[in-house]
């Protein structure tokens, strides 16, 4: 059987961090060791970023652009025409987001290239101005497939874009069960934050309203009463309005000795950080104003491949993420009482949040793993 050729075309990748950098790499390097012949186009980032992606097993060539949000279908063409130029024509094209497949839709028509396009959340659920979204709507009437990673992001495709149902597929994200794992040393950071014999609530993401830090400030109070030793572990880039909201919160509430705001978090500390917590929680909510929503939470699988209970916003994509009363708790993001409960029934019952944790890693080793997630693309998909 002729080896299939795949290229991943996707704007953010490691060593950029969050939702679909993720999932490029892990699908990526699945789908190699499925022995696809893989390659991953990706936005210039710096000299850094090559040599870490040196170190890949399959090639990552950089596409440099110097006005990448206004000329990415530019770009994102132009490097599919150099790719056409050198080699054989890839047999699919695996777009992680509808704004880079845009540009590239007709050229790999043209060729006979497979376009799959996959839909995380906000940037089908924003609010947008009419052309981008004649623009979404062509980009994925043209693709082979869309994969949407939650039930929520589908829904939301076919009810708000009215694309056809057949054409979506929903697959949810995945994660690296030997770089998420439990630790039995977490040492190192409670000494730099001065955190031994605390009990740790963490949320590692984006510092934005919608993942719901405030709320969890909000219910600090009420979990202290019960649980005196109780420390909030806030970790993302210190910047931005939203930052500077919820630093303020803390100090109006006299909360500054139960709240360290960490700052960025070193890609290769992220499991560190995960094994440091007792929960991890993230409330996202829905923000309807400008659309904002949780496509999934990866954080989610992250945390409980550490063994973690977690607890995630009854919102978005995160009812796909967490299984309500196995790996965790599926909460009101906006019930501030609610979330104190919960976080002290985790923080106060450490045999219930162990096995709650426990089932969260084996629920990941069996359905979740990237291997798993790109076995169904491969078999769903008839690569």
């Amino acid at each position: 059987m002729t080896q299939k050729s795949i290229i991943i075309f996707s704007e953010d990748f490691p060593p950029n961090y969050g939702g679909i950098a993720q999932w490029a790499a892990g699908i990526a390097k699945s789908l190699h060791r499925m022995s696809y012949s893989v390659q991953v186009l990706t936005r210039h980032i710096s000299t850094d970023a090559e040599i870490s992606q040196s170190q890949e097993s399959y090639p990552v060539i950089q596409v440099h652009g110097n006005r990448w949000r206004q000329l990415r279908s530019y770009y994102a063409l132009r490097a599919m025409k150099a790719l056409y130029n050198r080699e054989k024509a890839p047999d699919v094209v695996i777009a992680t987001t509808w704004n880079i497949a845009r540009g590239i839709t007709g050229i790999l028509k043209k060729h006979g290239t497979k376009l799959i396009v996959v839909v995380h959340g906000l940037e089908v659920t924003r609010k947008m101005n009419w052309m981008k979204r004649v623009w979404l709507i062509n980009t994925l009437k043209s693709a082979h497939q869309v994969i949407a990673v939650s039930n929520f992001t589908r829904d939301r495709v076919i009810s708000q874009h009215h694309i056809p149902q057949d054409k979506i597929i929903t697959l949810p994200n995945g994660v690296d069960p030997d770089r998420f794992h439990p630790l039995a040393d977490v040492s190192i950071l409670q000494k730099r934050f001065s955190l031994v014999d605390k009990k740790i609530i963490l949320t590692l993401a984006r510092l934005q309203e919608r993942k719901g830090h405030d709320k969890v400030i909000e219910a600090l109070p009420m979990i202290i009463k019960e649980v005196p030793n109780a420390h909030y572990l806030i970790s993302g880039v210190k910047k931005g309005t939203f930052y500077q909201k919820i630093s303020q919160q803390v100090k109006n509430m006299g909360l500054e000795s139960h709240v360290t705001f960490t700052g960025y978090v070193e890609p290769d500390e992220i499991n560190l950080f995960y094994n440091l917590c007792d929960v991890y929680i993230m409330p996202s909510r829905e923000l309807k104003k400008n659309g904002d929503t949780e496509g999934f939470g990866i954080t989610f699988l992250e945390a409980n491949a550490c063994e973690k209970p977690v607890i995630g916003g009854r919102s978005g994509g995160v009812v796909d993420a967490i299984e309500n009363g196995i790996t965790g708790y599926l909460v009101d993001p906006l019930d501030v009482e609610e979330i104190a409960n919960k976080l002290t029934l985790l923080l106060t019952n450490d045999q219930h949040a162990h096995l709650l944790g426990q089932q969260g890693r084996q629920r990941i080793l069996k359905n979740y793993t990237w291997d798993a997630v790109a076995s169904r693309i491969a078999d769903e998909i008839s690569f």
